[in-house]
């Protein structure tokens, strides 16, 4: 997630001022500290310009303070990262590819205001169970640039304007296909399972030759044969990988078959867990894929879960032994709701002993939905991590919620149009590219 901002050009001197005396005496003045504070540059290293991307640049500083973002998430995430040239070369594409969606936006009069900014951070503070101004802080105790935070949330939220206005605008799901959806995650077994999958893309672009294909198909079987030596998916995605989650380590998270694209779904129906498929050819290039995991599921039915904690945010090991000595406490008679009102920091459960509301799949973090998932009702937990802090978690019930026809049509629907429009975006995303003037300067 980074961000790069339109650097405006430098006004010429020469078309200062108006006719009158006052302005142009303005415009002398103005002229004079300008040039004054051009020559004091002088004497100071100036910011390098690594690439020029059509009206605008990405600075030196840009990419450095890219790099440190990225090194600092990867961290806070126990993700592995690759060498440092193979980063420096991804952020910098990464800032080009930004700087291209930026003046596209610009062109077409989409913007974000601060206050879309405002209301997605608060969003995030509260999924990780924090105030905006505790959330604030806890960043800024681990390390991140809270600005640098803003900037790449705001670039978010620009890029899905111009995915909604350039792409989800063209997509049609046809009631046919739910309806082939709904039947099929209910009479297949293997569409009632979700898979997690990780992916490398090889991008090939559609005008190609063949010279340019054969590259491409080396490039996959090498990367193939990397993996089947044992490196980490995470550090090859990050190195080769031209999909939009490269720096994330290729991660797709959980989908249904039907989710996927027909080429994805039918490798990773056929293959074992922690298996490999590929090269896959499809019209946005090459791809590499493995089945991470794999678990039973089902379209008619949600289970959730009931549960309570105690949250203390930073990651300072001593945190963790508070929440044991608390866990103690507990298990020795004193009630966890008064625990929770004299330690938690998540003020929407503190106050309320602790409790959270019913949750299922993908609303929690997912080391408290893997936790809570392994514990039996009235169980306490041991003291655990999510990227925001530590937590002490108590499974009061679960229980599986029933989803009405209408209900799962609906799942059927958005699971389509996502993948539709996963899939048109990575065509639009390398076409804004292909058609924009880009220098890279060594």
């Amino acid at each position: 997630m980074s961000i790069m901002t339109h650097k405006p050009h430098a006004t010429s001197c020469s078309r200062l001022g108006g006719s009158s005396p006052r302005a142009l005496l303005l415009a002398l003045l103005l002229c004079s500290s300008l040039h004054s504070t051009l020559a004091m540059a002088q004497d100071r290293e100036l910011d390098r310009i690594r690439a020029v991307v059509n009206e605008g640049v990405v600075l030196d500083s840009d990419v450095t303070s890219a790099i440190s973002f990225f090194k600092q998430q990867a961290q806070s995430n126990g993700q592995s990262i690759p060498a440092d040239d193979v980063i420096e070369d991804r952020i910098l594409n990464q800032l080009i590819d930004n700087e291209v969606r930026s003046q596209h936006a610009r062109d077409l009069g989409v913007a974000v205001d601060p206050s879309s900014v405002n209301r997605a951070v608060e969003q995030i503070a509260r999924n990780n169970n924090m105030d905006t101004l505790r959330f604030r802080e806890t960043l800024r105790q681990q390390g991140f640039d809270y600005n640098m935070f803003r900037d790449n949330i705001q670039q978010e939220l620009l890029l899905q304007r111009l995915i909604e206005r350039d792409v989800q605008a063209r997509i049609r799901v046809s009631q046919q296909e739910i309806d082939d959806f709904v039947d099929a995650a209910k009479n297949d077994l293997a569409e009632r399972q979700r898979y997690r999958i990780n992916h490398i893309l090889i991008a090939v672009p559609s005008s190609a030759n063949d010279e340019e294909l054969a590259l491409a198909e080396t490039k996959a079987e090498a990367a193939l044969d990397t993996l089947r030596e044992g490196v980490d998916f995470a550090q090859v995605a990050a190195s080769v990988s031209d999909g939009a989650r490269a720096l994330q380590g290729g991660d797709l998270g959980w989908r249904t078959l039907q989710e996927l694209p027909e080429f994805l779904a039918t490798a990773v129906r056929d293959i074992e867990t922690g298996a490999f498929a590929g090269p896959l050819r499809s019209d946005n290039g090459l791809h590499v894929v493995q089945l991470a995991e794999k678990q039973s599921g089902d379209l008619t039915t949600q289970p959730e879960t009931l549960a309570r904690h105690i949250f203390i945010a930073g990651d300072d090991p001593a945190i963790a032994q508070t929440l044991a000595d608390a866990r103690t406490q507990i298990n020795a008679g004193t009630p966890f709701s008064e625990l929770a009102a004299s330690l938690s920091q998540d003020p929407n459960s503190a106050d309320n002993g602790g409790e959270l509301p019913w949750f299922s799949q993908d609303q929690m973090p997912p080391a408290m939905e893997q936790t809570a998932d392994s514990l039996s009702i009235d169980e306490i937990s041991q003291p655990f991590r999510t990227q925001f802090g530590w937590h002490l978690l108590q499974v009061l019930d679960k229980r599986v919620r029933q989803i009405d026809e209408q209900a799962q049509r609906e799942q059927a629907s958005n699971a389509l149009r996502l993948r539709k429009v996963e899939q048109e975006t990575e065509t639009w995303s390398r076409q804004l590219r292909d058609e924009s003037y880009v220098e890279i300067r060594s």
